[in-house]
């Protein structure tokens, strides 16, 4: 018999077992995809988007979207895969504090979410983060099954996901990513931060190791861009540190006036007539540009990028200057440096001059002691009319390097103590005429253009916030993707070292010449080909798309110069949505020719502006275009036997074995198109439809000889005819071994068969049997030869 005392063992053994498996299953590194728009995005519940910051050898190529722009983009040029049109190296938050009583940077607690690393990602699962949760709402107008979604939020995104993990300064992140289909708003992504000090700093459910104050609490963005990487890979082979993403091509912008930061592509080995890397290839380059296949003829037109939305203003920790100490000293603090920051950094601070309306600050002398106690370090700060730093705290633009030594302690871009980049100042030649000196800048981080040249990561903090324990601090961002920037627009940035560049630059646009190798293929690139299809509305430039995100957030259009902190918290996403397209169901048929059906639902769908007059049909090579319109169907017309809308595509020019996109859209009264999304666009490979009943399996080519150059399958296979939709194909040797088991659940009459093994091994010349039965239990035998 077991004790009472062993039981009671057991039981806290089994406890202890199941918590640590709780706290094992929560803290999974786990990933989603935002592939609803133009934009598509990985985001993970650890914080970083895209992927673990990465500049070396294993960046060539990506099975996931890295801030893929335009979608769908992997191709195949001269027999060579590309993964596509990726614009991110990496990218995450971090988050810098200081404990209660405990000041000094050398005394920093830090959380680096992602974004981390140099030639090969740093891990933050288990340092840096704890992941807790991730989960994908998708908010269709029209379900997969072509059905109105009857929970559709007009007020919502299409497609939501939303990410949790823990730090080890007790803060837990809350990360809601939100994206659409609709043209004019689908080529960005706004991420809602909500940052709450609950205390958990290892991501145990329930846990709670810290309540004290948090001090010098600094959040800083971080992203790191390079447009893109078929764009790399087609003139280097790289899209990596070395030999690839820095040599010299890349330049990073600051536009104040919406809170932007993005990069562009303006040189090609230091040549500026090659800019946004046009096809090397001139034959190619003409065919690409005058088509729109793989994107058209420039390689890398993106201008990839990210905004500020909102930022918190509620919990800047105040500077308290001289005229308040005594004031502090009677509200209980020891000495007169912990009063002049209310115990945040020991510190003297001196007002210098009263509250100056015009330039919507104060000034104040700080002062900083040296490791001796000494007060030996002063700087000026312009406080806002409530004695807040003015933000944000840093703007910087540098290299790709991110690895965690650099960002804790060497150029701590989140260091309470030294504003990395410096501030905009009332006398210096910061704003040039024009633009007008925008005095609301005075006193906030400067953007430091001198290393915009070269540029790949692009941060900005915000801070320093006092925190207590139950606090949420709020932020919202937005990735944008823009063709290219506005156009002779002076803006901050694009320096380049050795062309003596300034502070001030006009944004280049892709009107312009292409010359290579001296010859000149285009005058006027826009002029003589225009935008590729992806570019599916007025909204082009990044600053186009930058506004329409926040006319999503805000629910108006703005005013410009934005300014963040006079927003609100929560986005209001009311966007006037476009007629829902159908989703669509794709079939072969016996003769070879392909049937796209669709419901009528999106007809009554409660939230039609306009009510639907037409569809238009669209069949492209690639996902990202170019597309092209095959024919219209009416509202009302084509209806089969069964009520749904039925097309038949016989173009003989598509063969069998070719694969295409198709997508419907629809149309309402006021011409207004909806968008190519997951639910109405697929792709389809061409082939005789299944047979109902099956009788005679053919294998071919029968014999397969190596040298015949057969092309009916892919090179080195055979490929099964006469198929029903559901099979199962046993392959046997002459000595009656098992080769190979083929599983069909395809409504294609046709199986290919790469000629190798169930264990990999190349099949040998000989005689090999074949049965093949269904789950009704009908059966048909063969045989087949082959030759090398």
């Amino acid at each position: 018999m077991i004790s009472f005392k062993h039981n009671s063992q057991l039981i806290a053994t089994f406890l202890l077992l199941v918590a640590l498996c709780s706290g094992l299953h929560a803290q999974v590194r786990e990933f989603e995809i935002l592939d609803r728009g133009m934009l598509h995005q990985t985001l993970y519940n650890t914080g970083t988007i895209g992927r673990p910051w990465q500049t070396g050898q294993q960046g060539n190529e990506t099975t996931v979207p890295l801030m893929e722009w335009p979608s769908r983009s992997a191709t195949i040029v001269n027999g060579i895969e590309y993964s596509g049109q990726h614009n991110i190296l990496g990218a995450g938050v971090y988050i810098g504090a200081n404990i209660d009583s405990i000041p000094g940077e050398q005394n920093r607690l830090f959380a680096l979410c992602g974004g981390v690393g140099s030639d090969d990602p740093e891990k933050v699962t288990g340092r840096w983060s704890f992941p807790l949760d991730i989960e994908k709402i998708n908010n269709y107008p029209i379900l997969e099954d072509g059905s109105v979604n009857p929970e559709y939020d007009p007020n919502e995104a299409e497609q939501i996901v939303i990410a949790e993990w823990a730090t080890p300064i007790g803060i837990t992140v809350t990360r809601t990513s939100r994206a659409w289909s609709y043209p004019d708003y689908d080529d960005f992504i706004i991420h809602e931060y909500s940052f709450e000090y609950n205390g958990d700093t290892d991501g145990t459910p329930g846990s709670i190791e810290r309540t004290c104050d948090l001090h010098d609490v600094m959040m800083c963005f971080n992203y790191g861009f390079a447009p893109s990487m078929y764009g790399f890979q087609r003139w280097y082979q790289d899209w990596k540190y070395d030999g690839g993403i820095y040599k010299g091509d890349l330049r990073g912008y600051w536009d104040a006036e919406l809170w932007l930061k993005f990069n562009m592509n303006v040189y090609t080995n230091r040549t500026q007539e090659i800019m946004a890397k046009p096809e090397p290839d001139p034959v190619l380059f003409k065919e690409f540009a005058e088509t729109g296949k793989n994107g058209g003829g420039l390689c890398s037109p993106q201008a990839p990028g990210w905004c500020v939305l909102y930022y918190d203003t509620t919990h800047l920790a105040p500077v308290v200057p001289e005229p308040l100490i005594e004031q502090a000293a009677q509200a209980g603090y020891e000495n007169e440096s912990e009063a002049a920051n209310k115990g945040r950094i020991r510190t003297t601070t001196i007002l210098v001059d009263e509250y100056d309306p015009d330039y919507h600050h104060w000034v104040v002398q700080k002062t900083i002691p040296d490791e001796q106690g000494n007060f030996n370090y002063s700087w000026y700060y312009e406080l806002d009319e409530k004695l807040r730093i003015k933000q944000p705290w840093c703007n910087k633009v540098s290299s790709g390097n991110t690895r965690s030594e650099k960002m804790m302690y060497l150029k701590d871009p989140f260091n309470p103590v030294n504003r990395w980049s410096g501030l905009y100042k009332i006398d210096s030649n910061t704003w040039p005429d024009p633009p007008d000196p925008e005095e609301r800048w005075i006193g906030r981080a400067a953007f430091n253009y001198r290393q915009s040249s070269q540029a790949g990561m692009q941060l900005m903090t915000f801070g320093p916030y006092t925190m207590k324990h139950g606090d949420v601090i709020e932020f919202t961002v937005a990735e944008v993707v823009g063709y290219g920037a506005d156009p002779g627009k002076l803006i901050e940035g694009g320096r380049a070292r050795s062309l003596g560049r300034k502070q001030w630059t006009v944004t280049p646009g892709w009107n312009r010449p292409v010359i290579i190798n001296g010859d000149t293929l285009t005058k006027n690139y826009i002029d003589d080909y225009g935008y590729p299809d992806y570019i599916n509305s007025d909204v082009a430039t990044i600053q186009d798309v930058t506004k329409k995100a926040f006319e999503a957030y805000l629910g108006y259009e703005p005013t410009l110069p934005v300014w963040p902190e006079d927003y609100p918290k929560d986005g209001v996403y009311s966007i006037d949505a476009p007629p829902p397209a159908p989703a669509i169901r794709v079939d072969n048929l016996p003769d070879a020719r392909i049937k796209i059906q669709w419901k009528k639902d999106q007809e009554s769908f409660p939230y039609l502006s306009s009510e639907l007059v037409q569809y238009n049909i669209y069949r492209s090579v690639q996902g990202m275009g170019p597309w092209t319109r095959i024919d219209s169907v009416m509202v009302g017309e084509n209806i089969n036997e069964d009520g749904l809308y039925e097309y038949i595509d016989d173009d003989l020019s598509f063969k069998v074995g070719d694969t295409r996109f198709y997508a419907i859209t629809s149309v309402n009264k006021m011409s207004v198109e909806s968008g190519k999304s997951n639910t109405n666009l697929t792709f389809w490979r061409k082939d005789v439809r299944s047979v109902d009943k099956m009788d005679k399996v053919y294998v071919v080519p029968n014999p397969f000889i190596e040298e015949s150059g057969f092309k009916g399958a892919p090179a080195e296979s055979i490929a099964f005819y006469g198929l029903p939709e559901k099979c199962k194909i046993r392959i046997y040797s002459y000595g009656g071994q098992l080769v190979d088991v083929l599983d069909h659940d395809q409504p294609v009459y046709s199986h290919n068969k790469n000629l190798v093994t169930i264990n990999h091994q190349e099949m040998a010349s000989g005689i090999y049997f074949y049965v093949v039965t269904t789950p009704d239990g009908d059966q048909t035998k063969g045989k087949f030869i082959i030759l090398k």
